[in-house]
């Protein structure tokens, strides 16, 4: 209740004249103040200068350094010189984690395409560019491993628990049957040789053939049951036409349909997970990336419990005529791992977790490269009209176009005899595949030329530098720059010495200018040629470590955009400026587009 104003009194203010601050001392408490906040400031502008000159000085001795090494001359042998950088103990590990294309781009320059070193942190790295020093380090490849970074992608992208990963790192078994004399690893645990086996078996013979005719029977039901006639519709993004249809395919060739019937929302998650990749890739706790652990946990249990259903339900009768495929395990290579005396149930501490990872890491390796790659080849052949007759001419030889879709009319060996579809595939993956291809010195040190790399060194190939290497690509005289999509690159005419992949050197210019074939046109009888091409053309790697898919990759993307020019008619509504790389993905293998590729797209008429 409020109080009367009569009642209120005064409260006398005093002030005790013997306890007051003495107000003389105001201004010397300001004063010193002031000097402590001066010295502060200066000890922090000093140590600002100080770390600024510790990182100038040790730029320039970098500096320094690198130009001796890159001048060594005569018969010693020399490290690769690591590229100058200016923060001691971090090295380049910002440039690198954080701009990767820029920084090797310029490093290669500065190195002059020669083999050079990049500090990381406490770890140093090997790079090799440059086509005489990248088809050297092929040649050798087969005492290297590509060890670190399986390790590194089971860890951080798929998973692994560290018992595994533990397998792996102990491996120093090899390739080969018999492993070396000093290697101790028990024949169980030689999860290298006996994956590399198992992958061997997939991607050659019956067991090539059998997933193909899968892949292409499941695409070509998809694209039949399509919502589309033959008046065009627009639709939003070309990429994720082929993820919804060439993907979806892809998976359930490799595990059968099970996986995706147990859990519909796979493909969602898959699509989830795929784009957090590169937040795993740097190794981001789960607190700062969630999402990618969510959708990766997620994918990891779906592919447990299809296991777990495979195993109760899975019988020998349910293999197909083929012996390949099964509605339960889905092929023959799923289920050789999964069997009893498999790699999964014989190598020591490989539970259910690092089984659901093994295969999810299979399930991804396969979808980030084919699915990409697969609408770059078919897209670059619908963007431009006469690319586009000219590969419908040479399909119209191989079959009619009026007979229904048969998986073996687009298996078959015929597409890899079609020259400028196989140009059209090989450019593609030159210009869309953007990968580290990885070897380690486990056993010992080597040398090209006069670098010399010691034992247990990480080396690094980048395919970007090579597929963009203007020294050694054919541009006809700067028509066709590197940068750009050419369909004939990898083509050569007879009578024409300026065509084939390889830059021509100016006196066979001057000589095709005289010749009356010099002209290139469809009519010559074009020959596909990767001739020459070993340490430039890079989309799989190469040497004893090159990627084993390579064979049905290639015949797959083939079946693909022979498919899809045979059937449909395509419109590309986006502009060149719309068709870029994502960056994020850079050193992933097969890139994706960085936004939505809107087109058009019909059903042609029988």
């Amino acid at each position: 209740m409020a109080s009367n104003i009569s009642e209120w009194h005064c409260v006398p203010f005093e002030i005790d004249w013997q306890t007051r601050p003495s107000l003389d001392t105001i201004p010397n408490s300001k004063a010193q103040y002031a000097v402590s906040m001066s010295q502060h400031n200066g000890g922090v502008y000093m140590a600002a200068l100080i770390l600024a000159l510790s990182c100038l000085v040790n730029y320039g001795v970098r500096c320094l350094s690198f130009k001796r090494g890159c001048s060594t001359n005569g018969s010693a042998l020399a490290i690769p010189p690591t590229i100058p950088y200016w923060i001691p103990f971090l090295g380049s590990s910002f440039d690198f984690g954080f701009n990767a294309l820029n920084f090797i781009n310029s490093s290669t320059k500065l190195s002059n395409n020669s083999p050079f070193c990049v500090s990381l942190l406490n770890q140093k790295m090997f790079f090799v560019q440059g086509t005489e020093n990248i088809a050297a380090l092929w040649k050798k490849s087969d005492t290297m491993t590509g060890t670190p970074l399986h390790l590194f992608c089971l860890k951080y992208i798929f998973g692994m628990p560290r018992k595994a990963l533990d397998m792996y790192a102990k491996d120093d078994s090899g390739l080969v049957a018999q492993p070396p004399t000093n290697s101790s690893v028990a024949p169980n645990n030689r999860v290298d040789y006996r994956t590399h086996v198992g992958m061997l078996r997939f991607t050659k013979g019956a067991g090539l053939s059998n997933f193909c005719d899968r892949l292409v029977t499941g695409l070509c039901q998809r694209l039949a049951a399509f919502s589309v006639d033959e008046e065009w519709i627009e639709l939003p993004d070309f990429m994720a036409f082929f993820d919804q249809n060439f993907g979806s395919a892809l998976v359930e060739s490799i595990c059968g349909p099970s996986l995706t019937r147990l859990s519909p929302e796979f493909a969602k998650n898959f699509s989830r997970y795929d784009m957090e990749i590169p937040g795993l890739m740097k190794g981001l706790p789960r607190w700062l990336i969630p999402d990618a652990y969510e959708a990766r946990d997620k994918l990891l249990a779906s592919i447990k419990q299809w296991h777990a259903f495979a195993r109760d339900h899975f019988k020998e009768a349910s293999i197909s005529p083929d012996g390949d495929a099964d509605p339960y395990w889905g092929s023959l290579f799923i289920r050789e791992r999964q069997a009893e005396g498999g790699i999964f149930a014989t190598t020591d501490n490989f539970g259910e977790d690092a089984r659901a990872a093994c295969d999810l890491g299979f399930i991804w390796a396969a979808n980030t490269n084919l699915v990409p790659s697969a609408m770059w080849t078919t897209l670059e052949t619908f963007k431009d009209p006469s690319v586009l007759e000219r590969v419908r001419n040479e399909l119209s030889g191989t079959f009619h176009d009026n007979t229904p879709i048969h998986r073996t009319a687009f298996t078959a060996s015929q597409l890899q005899t079609l020259p400028l579809l196989q140009s059209v595939y090989a450019e593609t993956l030159r210009l869309r595949v953007r990968a580290y291809a990885a070897r380690y010195t486990d056993r010992k040190a080597f040398c090209i030329k006069k670098w010399f790399f010691p034992k247990k060194s990480v080396i690094l190939v980048s395919t970007t530098e090579a597929h963009m290497d203007e020294s050694f690509w054919n541009t006809k005289s700067g028509m066709h720059p590197i940068d750009k999509f050419w369909a004939d690159r990898f083509l050569v005419y007879e009578g024409d010495p300026t065509s084939g992949p390889q830059k021509k050197q100016p006196h066979s210019q001057v000589q095709s200018k005289n010749m009356k074939a010099s002209k290139s046109s469809p009519g010559q009888g074009p020959k596909f040629s990767l001739s020459g091409t070993n340490g430039s053309w890079l989309p799989y790697g190469g040497g004893a470590r090159a990627c084993i898919g390579q064979t049905f990759s290639k015949r797959v993307m083939l079946a693909a955009c022979a498919i899809m020019v045979t059937k449909f008619d395509v419109e590309i509504l986006a502009d060149e400026e719309a068709l870029v790389m994502d960056p994020k993905f850079y050193g992933l293998g097969g890139q994706r587009p960085l936004g939505k590729i809107p087109f058009k797209i019909r059903r042609r008429k029988c």
